[in-house]
């Protein structure tokens, strides 16, 4: 699986970024919008890495776990209603194409999958996994990492089903 770039307009390099500023992580503070440290601060209390960060005034962190996973964490309706700062967070992790995916396969997977948005797109050849968190009226750092974490951990369940894999056997299981 090769991660493709999530949004070529904001030219991210995949460079070996900073590490994440964990410190800044406060699980109990309620935020009713977030910027891009708050971003970098969700993505260091998971032990995760910061590739890039966006400039000026994109509210955009493009990340990697340990498993080397890359995603992105996106701030949206930034600025609205008198709210500085961004109210929605859009988390993505997005792959180049696998060949045996299909829109049945993608159909299925958001079935099982109700937690995430699953996405194809055949003319770029990618495929792609969202969650989108709301921020209106306040929720806390933590949920905004459980969110995350949520996103990471489905993805590595449903990445087989969307891609079209055949199913696991137990190779080891015998019948009687």
């Amino acid at each position: 699986m090769k991660f493709v770039p999530i949004i070529a307009a904001c030219a991210l390099a995949l460079a070996i970024g900073a590490p994440a500023r964990a410190q800044d992580y406060a699980g109990d503070r309620v935020k009713a919008s977030v910027g891009a440290a708050d971003l970098a601060a969700i993505v260091g209390s998971l032990g995760h890495q910061v590739l890039e960060e966006g400039e000026g005034e994109e509210v955009l962190v493009l990340a990697e776990n340990p498993d080397q996973l890359r995603y992105v964490l996106l701030g949206t309706a930034c600025d609205m209603d008198v709210v500085p700062g961004c109210q929605g967070v859009l988390m993505q992790v997005q792959f180049d194409l696998p060949p045996a995916t299909t829109y049945e396969t993608v159909a299925a997977t958001n079935l099982n999958f109700a937690a995430l948005n699953v996405w194809v797109d055949f003319e770029e050849k990618s495929l792609g996994f969202t969650r989108y968190v709301v921020l209106d009226q306040g929720v806390t750092m933590a949920n905004i990492r459980a969110n995350v974490e949520v996103l990471l951990a489905l993805v590595a369940e449903a990445y087989p089903l969307a891609a079209g894999e055949p199913e696991q056997t137990d190779i080891g299981a015998s019948s009687a």
